[in-house]
């Protein structure tokens, strides 16, 4: 394994643990704290995607959960939305296209489990 490949897998490890660590504090609705946790370890694109898989990990919990916090489960939707909709960055038509499915997708998906949530009662 050469320098770059030792340092890449210490960077995943890393975010790994932050991605444990940020966790509760997304539970816990400190989602400033969390961010800053994991963009520490890394502000580009693998810190936001990590960001995107703990607030959608959360949500999914919350959305399952007996009696789901609808604002809570909204808050969470819209930070899983904006971290899991990054994008390394375009540079040809082909790239556009890419991003704009990826982010089609990951609306679609989130969407699915927002309105997965029982209706209020009146």
């Amino acid at each position: 394994m050469n320098a770059y490949d030792k340092w890449r897998q210490g960077q995943r490890n890393r975010l790994a643990d932050a991605a444990i660590e940020a966790e509760p504090l997304v539970s816990q609705a400190l989602f400033d704290e969390a961010e800053k946790l994991v963009r520490a370890v890394d502000s580009d694109i693998h810190g936001a995607l990590t960001l995107g898989d703990v607030f959608t990990t959360v949500l999914k919990r919350v959305v399952q959960s007996p009696h789901p916090d609808r604002a809570f489960a909204q808050s969470l939707h819209e930070r899983a939305l904006r971290w899991r909709s990054a994008w390394p960055g375009v540079h040809t038509p082909q790239e556009v296209e890419a991003e704009r499915a990826h982010v089609e997708a990951v609306r679609q998906e989130l969407a699915a489990l927002l309105h997965s949530l029982p209706q209020a009662k009146s």
